[in-house]
């Protein structure tokens, strides 16, 4: 029983300190218990001897004891039968109040476990709900895609790392052409159907490293990290617009889409989030106006009207 109790007694530190607070009394009473096994045998022996020495046994060898002393061992070793009982309840009693101890700390440590995986199931649920609010505070309801919010956080980071690594950093805003044409000619439910499609064709042009976010609308704004030559930077928005202009069939309803995209690059066309989105919001609109698809920001086009 002693073993037993120490095992259970594994489970926390504080049943340890519990359970071992009771392991020195039961010892002491197996002990106890030990001892009085040896007086009962002892008086066991003395009664045998008296009873022999009443019955005139043959193998009783002389000198045989006077009558006093046989008296006198049959009263000790009724003493010691008494004593013996005596000590046998004691014991019982320590053992009864053991075990019982023992069965209030089982019961004790399996609350404090269900308690634990209680505790333990109600912060999963806890950590997976504040996971579901921070991603719907974070990405765009309709596609998907980072937000507004996400983005600025992540373009500020890609600056940081920018200005310390000495990176290129691309900015690209990207405008669906006449996006208000398709939900009114096939209704906003087409229109959404369109925004998902885009956002997905986006997608598939990122790495892991760098982001494409839904602004709002009809636009999109893509980050580019690490950036090599502008012209991998151009012929990836025109890789872009080539695959945004593929048509979408939407259960037999086909739908033709068109967009431009207009490109700002960091350090050159700015180092600050306010400047690069002034200088990328020009390139587009600017490229509205002409014939190209994708535009790149330089000096030259401050020169030029915006087309309104």
């Amino acid at each position: 029983m002693e073993n037993e109790i120490k095992d259970s007694s594994s489970t926390t530190d504080t049943s340890n300190q519990a359970v071992n607070t009771k392991t020195t009394p039961l010892k002491n009473a197996l002990d106890q218990n030990e001892e009085i096994k040896e007086n009962v045998q002892q008086a066991a022996g003395q009664l045998s001897t008296v009873n022999a020495v009443l019955k005139n046994d043959e193998k009783i060898i002389p000198p045989f004891p006077t009558i006093e002393e046989v008296i006198a061992q049959n009263e000790e070793a009724e003493r010691k039968v008494v004593k013996a009982a005596e000590d046998l309840h004691q014991v019982n009693t320590t053992l009864t109040k053991q075990v019982a101890d023992r069965i209030r700390i089982e019961s004790e440590l399996k609350q404090t476990q269900k308690d634990l995986f209680e505790l333990r199931t109600d912060l999963s649920k806890s950590q997976a709900k504040e996971k579901d609010a921070l991603h719907i505070a974070l990405h765009d309801s309709l596609t998907g895609l980072p937000n507004r919010l996400l983005l600025e956080q992540r373009l500020d980071h890609g600056l940081t790392q920018s200005r310390r690594h000495g990176w290129k950093l691309a900015l690209m805003f990207i405008d669906l052409d006449k996006f208000k044409n398709i939900n009114d000619s096939y209704g906003h439910d087409i229109g959404d159907k369109v925004l998902i499609t885009v956002a997905k064709r986006l997608q598939d042009f990122v790495r892991g490293e760098d982001i494409v976010s839904r602004w709002g609308g009809d636009e999109f704004i893509c980050i580019l990290l690490d950036v090599k030559l502008e012209d991998e930077v151009i012929n990836l928005a025109k890789r872009m617009i080539a695959r945004i202009s593929e048509d979408c069939d939407f259960d037999g309803i086909i739908v033709s889409i068109s967009a431009t995209i207009g490109i700002a690059i960091c350090p050159q066309d700015g180092e600050t989030a306010e400047i690069l989105f002034k200088q990328v919001d020009r390139a587009m609109y600017r490229s509205k106006g002409t014939d190209q698809s994708v535009m790149l920001f330089n000096e030259a086009i401050l020169d030029v009207p915006k087309i309104e």
